[in-house]
Protein backbone atom coordinates (compact mmCIF):
# COMPACT_ATOMS: atom_id res chain seq x y z
CA UNK A 1 0.00 0.00 0.00
CA UNK A 2 1.20 3.64 -0.92
CA UNK A 3 2.06 5.35 2.13
CA UNK A 4 0.01 8.69 2.74
CA UNK A 5 1.18 11.33 4.46
CA UNK A 6 -0.65 14.04 6.57
CA UNK A 7 -0.38 16.88 4.56
CA UNK A 8 -2.86 19.84 3.87
CA UNK A 9 -2.29 20.94 0.25
CA UNK A 10 -3.98 24.29 -1.04
CA UNK A 11 -6.98 24.18 -3.34
CA UNK A 12 -7.33 26.70 -5.88
CA UNK A 13 -10.63 26.39 -7.95
CA UNK A 14 -9.73 28.09 -11.28
CA UNK A 15 -12.18 28.72 -14.64
CA UNK A 16 -10.86 29.93 -17.87
CA UNK A 17 -12.27 33.51 -17.17
CA UNK A 18 -10.23 33.88 -13.80
CA UNK A 19 -6.86 36.18 -14.12
CA UNK A 20 -3.49 34.39 -14.00
CA UNK A 21 -2.65 32.63 -11.07
CA UNK A 22 -0.21 34.43 -8.66
CA UNK A 23 2.79 34.08 -10.64
CA UNK A 24 4.62 30.70 -8.84
CA UNK A 25 5.82 28.51 -11.15
CA UNK A 26 4.71 24.91 -10.46
CA UNK A 27 5.91 21.31 -11.84
CA UNK A 28 2.45 19.85 -12.00
CA UNK A 29 0.81 16.53 -12.68
CA UNK A 30 -2.35 16.90 -15.05
CA UNK A 31 -5.56 14.52 -15.73
CA UNK A 32 -8.68 13.64 -14.01
CA UNK A 33 -7.05 11.16 -11.11
CA UNK A 34 -10.34 9.82 -10.21
CA UNK A 35 -9.75 7.69 -6.93
CA UNK A 36 -5.86 7.98 -6.62
CA UNK A 37 -5.43 4.93 -8.34
CA UNK A 38 -1.17 3.10 -8.02
CA UNK A 39 -0.71 4.81 -12.00
CA UNK A 40 -2.16 8.27 -10.93
CA UNK A 41 0.22 7.71 -8.00
CA UNK A 42 2.95 7.57 -10.04
CA UNK A 43 2.40 10.41 -12.24
CA UNK A 44 2.01 12.68 -9.19
CA UNK A 45 5.30 11.23 -7.89
CA UNK A 46 7.09 11.94 -10.74
CA UNK A 47 5.66 15.85 -10.67
CA UNK A 48 6.95 15.69 -6.29
CA UNK A 49 9.99 14.55 -6.90
CA UNK A 50 10.83 16.99 -10.25
CA UNK A 51 9.50 20.13 -7.97
CA UNK A 52 11.76 18.97 -5.00
CA UNK A 53 14.85 18.87 -7.67
CA UNK A 54 14.27 22.04 -9.20
CA UNK A 55 13.50 23.90 -6.03
CA UNK A 56 9.68 24.57 -7.09
CA UNK A 57 5.94 24.45 -5.93
CA UNK A 58 4.62 20.59 -7.39
CA UNK A 59 0.86 20.82 -8.44
CA UNK A 60 -1.96 18.91 -9.34
CA UNK A 61 -3.75 19.95 -12.14
CA UNK A 62 -7.35 18.03 -12.17
CA UNK A 63 -10.92 19.07 -14.20
CA UNK A 64 -14.41 19.78 -11.99
CA UNK A 65 -16.73 18.48 -13.11
CA UNK A 66 -15.08 15.18 -14.40
CA UNK A 67 -15.16 15.61 -18.41
CA UNK A 68 -17.19 12.55 -18.45
CA UNK A 69 -19.78 13.64 -15.80
CA UNK A 70 -20.06 16.89 -18.09
CA UNK A 71 -20.47 15.16 -21.44
CA UNK A 72 -22.20 12.30 -20.54
CA UNK A 73 -24.74 13.20 -17.76
CA UNK A 74 -27.01 10.31 -18.24
CA UNK A 75 -24.16 8.13 -17.04
CA UNK A 76 -24.96 5.62 -13.99
CA UNK A 77 -22.79 6.89 -11.19
CA UNK A 78 -18.72 6.18 -11.94
CA UNK A 79 -16.70 8.41 -8.98
CA UNK A 80 -14.39 6.40 -7.21
CA UNK A 81 -14.15 8.92 -4.92
CA UNK A 82 -16.04 12.14 -4.17
CA UNK A 83 -14.11 15.48 -3.98
CA UNK A 84 -12.79 16.06 -0.42
CA UNK A 85 -11.58 12.12 -0.61
CA UNK A 86 -9.63 12.82 -3.41
CA UNK A 87 -7.98 15.88 -2.76
CA UNK A 88 -7.11 14.00 0.35
CA UNK A 89 -5.13 11.44 -1.49
CA UNK A 90 -3.75 13.74 -3.57
CA UNK A 91 -2.66 15.93 -1.07
CA UNK A 92 -1.45 12.37 0.74
CA UNK A 93 1.22 12.00 -1.87
CA UNK A 94 3.31 15.60 -0.88
CA UNK A 95 1.77 17.76 -3.53
CA UNK A 96 1.75 21.59 -2.25
CA UNK A 97 -0.97 22.55 -4.51
CA UNK A 98 -4.38 20.87 -5.80
CA UNK A 99 -5.97 23.36 -8.85
CA UNK A 100 -9.51 22.45 -10.16
CA UNK A 101 -9.96 23.80 -13.35
CA UNK A 102 -13.73 24.41 -14.07
CA UNK A 103 -14.83 22.25 -16.80
CA UNK A 104 -17.40 24.44 -18.84
CA UNK A 105 -18.49 25.29 -22.46
CA UNK A 106 -15.46 28.14 -22.23
CA UNK A 107 -13.33 24.83 -22.02
CA UNK A 108 -14.91 22.51 -23.91
CA UNK A 109 -14.04 25.04 -26.72
CA UNK A 110 -10.81 25.56 -25.78
CA UNK A 111 -8.69 24.22 -28.55
CA UNK A 112 -5.12 22.47 -27.79
CA UNK A 113 -2.78 25.61 -28.81
CA UNK A 114 -4.81 27.56 -26.71
CA UNK A 115 -4.44 24.87 -23.91
CA UNK A 116 -1.13 25.16 -24.06
CA UNK A 117 -0.06 28.58 -24.96
CA UNK A 118 -3.05 30.56 -22.36
CA UNK A 119 -4.22 27.92 -19.71
CA UNK A 120 -1.21 26.65 -18.80
CA UNK A 121 0.86 29.70 -18.17
CA UNK A 122 -2.07 31.43 -16.50
CA UNK A 123 -1.29 28.15 -14.04
CA UNK A 124 2.00 28.65 -13.86
CA UNK A 125 2.92 25.38 -15.68
CA UNK A 126 6.91 25.13 -16.08
CA UNK A 127 7.25 21.43 -15.93
CA UNK A 128 3.89 19.03 -16.69
CA UNK A 129 3.50 15.58 -16.23
CA UNK A 130 1.25 13.53 -17.55
CA UNK A 131 0.06 9.60 -18.66
CA UNK A 132 1.19 8.80 -22.18
CA UNK A 133 -2.84 8.46 -22.95
CA UNK A 134 -3.83 11.96 -21.89
CA UNK A 135 -5.56 13.44 -24.16
CA UNK A 136 -7.14 17.29 -24.00
CA UNK A 137 -8.35 20.06 -25.54
CA UNK A 138 -11.65 20.62 -28.08
CA UNK A 139 -11.88 17.15 -29.61
CA UNK A 140 -9.25 15.78 -27.23
CA UNK A 141 -7.12 16.63 -30.48
CA UNK A 142 -3.94 17.35 -27.73
CA UNK A 143 -1.37 14.76 -26.02
CA UNK A 144 1.77 14.99 -24.33
CA UNK A 145 3.52 15.30 -28.14
CA UNK A 146 1.46 18.37 -28.74
CA UNK A 147 2.49 19.60 -25.04
CA UNK A 148 6.24 19.12 -25.82
CA UNK A 149 5.69 20.66 -29.19
CA UNK A 150 4.29 24.19 -28.57
CA UNK A 151 5.18 24.05 -24.98
CA UNK A 152 8.88 25.23 -25.67
CA UNK A 153 7.62 27.77 -27.34
CA UNK A 154 6.26 29.08 -24.00
CA UNK A 155 8.64 27.52 -21.22
CA UNK A 156 6.84 24.72 -20.63
CA UNK A 157 8.55 21.10 -21.11
CA UNK A 158 6.40 17.76 -20.92
CA UNK A 159 7.31 14.84 -19.51
CA UNK A 160 5.03 11.70 -20.31
CA UNK A 161 4.58 8.54 -17.94
CA UNK A 162 4.55 5.47 -18.95
CA UNK A 163 1.31 3.58 -17.77
CA UNK A 164 1.44 1.51 -14.63
CA UNK A 165 0.82 -2.59 -15.56
CA UNK A 166 0.22 -4.70 -12.80
CA UNK A 167 2.15 -8.88 -12.10
CA UNK A 168 -0.23 -9.85 -15.54
CA UNK A 169 0.85 -6.86 -17.42
CA UNK A 170 -2.40 -4.93 -17.57
CA UNK A 171 -2.69 -1.48 -17.47
CA UNK A 172 -3.79 -0.24 -14.20
CA UNK A 173 -6.95 1.81 -14.96
CA UNK A 174 -10.26 2.90 -13.08
CA UNK A 175 -11.87 1.43 -15.61
CA UNK A 176 -10.98 -1.96 -13.90
CA UNK A 177 -11.42 -0.82 -10.44
CA UNK A 178 -15.11 0.03 -11.06
CA UNK A 179 -15.14 -3.20 -13.00
CA UNK A 180 -13.47 -5.39 -9.05
CA UNK A 181 -16.07 -3.20 -7.35
CA UNK A 182 -19.23 -4.28 -9.07
CA UNK A 183 -17.85 -7.82 -9.28
CA UNK A 184 -17.69 -8.23 -5.16
CA UNK A 185 -13.96 -7.75 -5.22
CA UNK A 186 -12.74 -5.06 -2.56
CA UNK A 187 -9.80 -6.15 -2.17
CA UNK A 188 -8.54 -6.15 -6.05
CA UNK A 189 -10.01 -3.25 -6.11
CA UNK A 190 -7.63 -2.27 -2.96
CA UNK A 191 -4.27 -3.97 -4.44
CA UNK A 192 -4.90 -1.39 -7.85
CA UNK A 193 -5.84 1.51 -5.87
CA UNK A 194 -2.89 1.40 -3.15
CA UNK A 195 -5.58 1.67 -0.81
CA UNK A 196 -8.86 0.64 0.33
CA UNK A 197 -12.26 1.83 -1.84
CA UNK A 198 -14.37 3.71 0.65
CA UNK A 199 -17.90 5.13 0.78
CA UNK A 200 -17.75 8.78 2.42
CA UNK A 201 -19.82 10.92 3.18
CA UNK A 202 -22.02 12.64 6.06
CA UNK A 203 -23.50 10.65 7.96
CA UNK A 204 -27.94 11.32 7.64
CA UNK A 205 -30.62 11.09 9.43
CA UNK A 206 -32.27 7.43 8.82
CA UNK A 207 -35.60 5.69 10.45
CA UNK A 208 -33.39 4.77 13.49
CA UNK A 209 -35.10 0.94 12.46
CA UNK A 210 -31.39 -0.70 13.13
CA UNK A 211 -31.72 0.66 16.67
CA UNK A 212 -34.75 -1.43 17.31
CA UNK A 213 -33.55 -4.68 16.46
CA UNK A 214 -29.83 -3.63 18.33
CA UNK A 215 -27.75 -2.68 15.14
CA UNK A 216 -28.06 1.16 15.00
CA UNK A 217 -26.25 1.82 11.79
CA UNK A 218 -25.20 5.67 10.03
CA UNK A 219 -26.33 5.79 6.88
CA UNK A 220 -24.00 7.44 4.32
CA UNK A 221 -26.00 8.20 0.63
CA UNK A 222 -23.72 6.95 -2.20
CA UNK A 223 -24.80 9.84 -4.48
CA UNK A 224 -22.25 10.05 -7.19
CA UNK A 225 -19.92 7.56 -6.48
CA UNK A 226 -19.44 3.66 -8.03
CA UNK A 227 -22.14 1.35 -7.08
CA UNK A 228 -20.00 -1.95 -5.67
CA UNK A 229 -21.91 -5.06 -5.61
CA UNK A 230 -24.94 -4.58 -3.73
CA UNK A 231 -24.67 -6.60 -0.44
CA UNK A 232 -22.61 -7.16 2.69
CA UNK A 233 -18.85 -6.12 3.82
CA UNK A 234 -16.91 -6.46 6.45
CA UNK A 235 -15.75 -2.61 7.10
CA UNK A 236 -12.88 -0.18 8.76
CA UNK A 237 -15.01 2.69 10.02
CA UNK A 238 -12.84 6.42 9.76
CA UNK A 239 -14.14 9.91 11.18
CA UNK A 240 -12.22 12.18 8.49
CA UNK A 241 -12.29 16.20 10.03
CA UNK A 242 -10.65 19.63 9.77
CA UNK A 243 -7.85 17.94 7.42
CA UNK A 244 -6.61 15.83 9.89
CA UNK A 245 -5.38 12.25 9.09
CA UNK A 246 -8.86 10.25 9.47
CA UNK A 247 -9.17 8.61 12.60
CA UNK A 248 -9.99 4.70 12.94
CA UNK A 249 -12.98 4.32 14.56
CA UNK A 250 -13.71 0.70 14.58
CA UNK A 251 -14.64 -2.46 12.69
CA UNK A 252 -17.41 -2.67 11.75
CA UNK A 253 -20.43 -4.29 9.01
CA UNK A 254 -22.33 -2.72 6.61
CA UNK A 255 -24.62 -3.28 3.73
CA UNK A 256 -24.64 -1.09 0.52
CA UNK A 257 -27.54 -1.57 -1.37
CA UNK A 258 -31.40 -0.29 -1.71
CA UNK A 259 -32.44 -2.01 1.50
CA UNK A 260 -35.33 -4.69 -0.45
CA UNK A 261 -36.82 -5.80 2.78
CA UNK A 262 -37.51 -2.55 4.15
CA UNK A 263 -37.32 -0.11 1.49
CA UNK A 264 -36.14 1.36 -1.46
CA UNK A 265 -34.67 5.28 -0.47
CA UNK A 266 -31.83 4.63 -3.43
CA UNK A 267 -28.52 3.32 -2.98
CA UNK A 268 -27.67 3.99 0.46
CA UNK A 269 -24.39 2.34 2.76
CA UNK A 270 -25.89 1.41 6.37
CA UNK A 271 -22.52 0.68 8.50
CA UNK A 272 -23.18 -0.59 11.97
CA UNK A 273 -19.95 0.23 13.99
CA UNK A 274 -18.91 -2.68 16.50
CA UNK A 275 -19.07 -2.67 20.63
CA UNK A 276 -19.78 1.67 20.61
CA UNK A 277 -22.45 3.81 20.88
CA UNK A 278 -21.38 6.89 19.32
CA UNK A 279 -24.06 9.45 17.64
CA UNK A 280 -22.50 9.75 14.32
CA UNK A 281 -25.35 11.92 12.80
CA UNK A 282 -23.77 14.79 10.63
CA UNK A 283 -19.99 13.72 11.10
CA UNK A 284 -18.29 12.89 7.91
CA UNK A 285 -16.73 9.16 7.75
CA UNK A 286 -15.23 7.04 5.31
CA UNK A 287 -16.08 3.01 5.62
CA UNK A 288 -13.73 1.55 3.84
CA UNK A 289 -14.56 -1.90 2.14
CA UNK A 290 -12.31 -5.03 3.42
CA UNK A 291 -14.25 -7.95 2.48
CA UNK A 292 -17.70 -8.54 0.98
CA UNK A 293 -19.32 -11.41 2.58
CA UNK A 294 -23.36 -12.05 0.46
CA UNK A 295 -25.14 -10.73 -1.74
CA UNK A 296 -28.26 -8.40 -1.05
CA UNK A 297 -31.33 -10.42 -0.53
CA UNK A 298 -35.10 -10.08 0.28
CA UNK A 299 -35.89 -11.24 4.00
CA UNK A 300 -39.32 -12.22 4.75
CA UNK A 301 -39.52 -9.90 7.73
CA UNK A 302 -37.58 -8.40 10.49
CA UNK A 303 -37.00 -11.21 12.86
CA UNK A 304 -35.37 -12.78 9.85
CA UNK A 305 -33.20 -9.92 8.48
CA UNK A 306 -31.82 -9.79 12.42
CA UNK A 307 -30.67 -13.34 12.51
CA UNK A 308 -28.92 -12.78 9.22
CA UNK A 309 -27.52 -9.19 10.32
CA UNK A 310 -26.04 -11.41 13.69
CA UNK A 311 -24.09 -13.82 11.48
CA UNK A 312 -22.86 -11.57 9.25
CA UNK A 313 -21.59 -9.00 12.12
CA UNK A 314 -20.21 -13.02 13.17
CA UNK A 315 -18.55 -13.36 9.89
CA UNK A 316 -17.16 -9.42 9.88
CA UNK A 317 -15.32 -10.19 13.66
CA UNK A 318 -13.75 -13.03 12.40
CA UNK A 319 -12.10 -11.21 9.03
CA UNK A 320 -11.19 -8.03 10.50
CA UNK A 321 -8.06 -7.18 12.74
CA UNK A 322 -8.57 -5.94 16.04
CA UNK A 323 -5.54 -4.00 16.21
CA UNK A 324 -6.26 -0.41 15.53
CA UNK A 325 -4.66 2.12 13.14
CA UNK A 326 -4.65 5.39 11.12
CA UNK A 327 -4.62 6.21 7.60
Amino acid sequence: MTRFFDKSAQIIDWATTDAPIDGVELCAAIGNFDGVHKGHQKVVEAAVRAAQEAGMVSAVITFDPHPREYFRQDDAPFHLADRIENDRLLSGLGVDRIIHVQFDDNLRRTDATEFVTTILPSLGVKQLFAGVDFAFGKGRGGDVDTIKQIGAKVGISAHPVALLVDEHSVVISSSRIRAALQAGEPEQAAEMLGHDWAVTGIVQQGDQRGRTIGFPTANIVLGPLQNPAFGVYAVEIYEECNGKAPELLGNGVANIGIRPTVENRGVLCEAHLFDQSIDLYGRRLSIRLKAFLRGEKKFSGIEELTTQIAKDADQARAILPASKQTA
